[in-house]
C-alpha cells in the first residue's frame, strides 16, 4: 500500500485519537490525498532527520478551519505499519510504501493489572480535554489501557519504536507495572 507520510512526534497506537494543526502546503496536500483515499495517511517518527521503520496509519474523523487560517483535523489510529520504502515528491511531501503490522489482540484485564487501569482512569479524570477524545473508554481491555499509557508517557523515539515492534501488549504491561507500581510505592505513606 502507498500512502502519504507525516513525520511528527505524535505517538498514536491503534484506537488512539489526536488533533493536528495543518498549515504547511505539503501537509494540506496530504490532507487532500487522505480525504479522497480510503487509507488515510501515515504518522511516522524520525531520529536525526531519518524516518523510523514503524508508523501508524490514521484516518481523518473530523476537520475544522480555524480563525487563524489553520486547518484543524482530528485523527484516529487504525493500524501499525512497517515502512518498506519512502521518498519525497516535488512538493516535499513524504510518500511511502508500507506493510501492515497486526494489531495487538484485545485482552481482558486481570486482578494484578487493575491498578494500571485505575491510574489511567484517574489521569482521564484529571485531564478531561484528553479524555474527551475517548467518549467510550475501554478500561476493561488491557491492550487498550497499555496503548493509551504508551501514547502519553514521555518516552524516547527509540523506545516508542521498540514497543511498536512487539507482537502484543505484554512488554508494555511489564514496563507499566515497573513505572506505575514504583510510583504508587513512592506515594504510599
Amino acid at each position: 500500500m502507498q500512502i502519504p507520510l507525516f513525520p511528527l512526534d505524535v505517538y498514536l497506537l491503534p484506537g488512539g485519537v489526536s488533533k493536528l494543526r495543518i498549515f504547511e502546503p505539503r501537509y494540506i496536500k496530504l490532507v487532500k490525498i487522505a480525504a479522497t483515499n480510503k487509507y488515510g495517511f501515515g504518522l511516522c517518527m524520525s531520529i536525526d532527520n531519518t524516518i523510523c521503520h514503524f508508523g501508524t496509519r490514521v484516518v481523518i474523523t473530523d476537520f475544522d478551519s480555524l480563525p487563524d487560517g489553520v486547518l484543524s483535523i482530528t485523527i484516529q489510529a487504525v493500524e501499525l505499519f512497517l515502512i518498506d520504502d519512502h521518498w519525497r515528491d516535488e512538493d516535499g511531501l513524504y510518500l511511502g510504501r508500507i506493510s501492515s503490522v497486526p494489531n495487538w489482540q484485545s485482552t481482558d484485564i486481570n486482578y494484578t493489572d487493575v491498578e494500571i487501569a485505575n491510574s489511567l482512569k484517574v489521569l482521564f479524570q484529571e485531564h478531561p480535554d484528553h479524555a474527551s477524545y475517548y467518549p467510550t473508554p475501554n478500561f476493561e481491555d488491557m491492550t487498550w489501557v497499555c496503548q493509551r499509557w504508551l501514547e502519553i508517557l514521555p518516552l524516547e523515539v527509540n523506545q516508542k519504536q521498540w514497543f511498536m515492534s512487539r507482537n502484543d501488549h505484554t512488554a508494555a504491561l511489564s514496563f507499566l507495572h515497573t513505572v506505575i507500581d514504583d510510583n504508587l510505592q513512592k506515594n504510599d505513606p
